[in-house]
């Protein structure tokens, strides 16, 4: 169990969080949803550290993550950042290797090569792997870096908008491997994401923010017409659709 409790943080004085609390378990999808400015980003980053929140903690099995050494949370936590700057010749088979750095002492092991090809194959780039990284597409690209998430072998993915300039098709495959990931290896996984039908299609629970407070958390019986509203500053309709509810914007409240 992944657990939150009260982060509080704050830049030059100017609140951004605002005692923010919630949990994510084994094998479960979350997305935080919220305009731009929210705190979504600022959030994944006190969760793993990068930002010190000014009160609350972040606890894994109960125990407080940020007593964890750098190498203890990368081998329990990854994450998959806005904009990736890689290297853009290494090829694919050695760009996912680097996941595998929590877990090398001084070289690569049998299985660490095992791992890396494993996790290649499951989601289809094994055919991929010796082209170099400036030779992808941005959707090949982007599934790469979720590819060298998953290669750490964490329990909890974070994701900082995984599909922002991303064509629908190249959502929809970045979307799927996380997804994969989740339901067949017990990941849990914490996404920032702007879509929001994109989020309703493969998350299991959503979290509210506005002004980095938590409207809401909860399965799809958060997201509500009044909850939508207050969020996006903008009126919808809530239709469902084989089984899945779908929010359609209509103009600024």
């Amino acid at each position: 169990m992944f657990s939150v409790n009260g982060i509080t943080f704050s830049y030059n004085c100017k609140p951004v969080l605002k005692d923010v609390s919630f949990s994510i378990g084994e094998g479960e999808m979350c997305s935080i949803l919220g305009n731009n400015g929210a705190g979504k980003s600022t959030l994944l980053k006190c969760l793993l550290g990068i930002l010190a929140p000014r009160e609350g903690a972040v606890l894994l099995d109960e125990k407080d993550f940020s007593r964890f050494s750098r190498m203890e949370k990368a081998c329990c936590v990854s994450y998959v950042a806005q904009r990736e700057k890689e290297n853009p010749r290494l090829n694919v088979f050695d760009a996912v290797l680097m996941g595998r750095r929590p877990h090398i002492n001084w070289a690569a092991s049998e299985k660490d090569l095992e791992v890396v090809s494993e996790v290649l194959e499951a989601l289809s780039l094994g055919n991929l792997s010796m082209r170099y990284l400036d030779e992808l597409s941005g959707g090949e690209l982007q599934k790469v870096v979720i590819t060298r998430a998953l290669a750490q072998e964490p329990r909890i993915m974070l994701l900082d908008e995984p599909t922002s300039n991303l064509d629908l098709k190249n959502q929809m495959d970045v979307m799927r491997t996380v997804d994969t990931a989740v339901r067949e290896r017990g990941i849990s996984a914490l996404m920032a994401i702007h879509d929001v039908n994109l989020a309703l299609r493969f998350s299991d629970k959503f979290m509210l923010l506005k002004d980095g407070v938590m409207l809401d958390c909860g399965g799809p019986e958060v997201i509500t017409k009044s909850n939508m509203e207050e969020v996006y500053g903008v009126r919808v309709a809530i239709e469902v659709r084989e089984n899945r509810k779908i929010v359609i914007p209509l103009e600024a409240a």
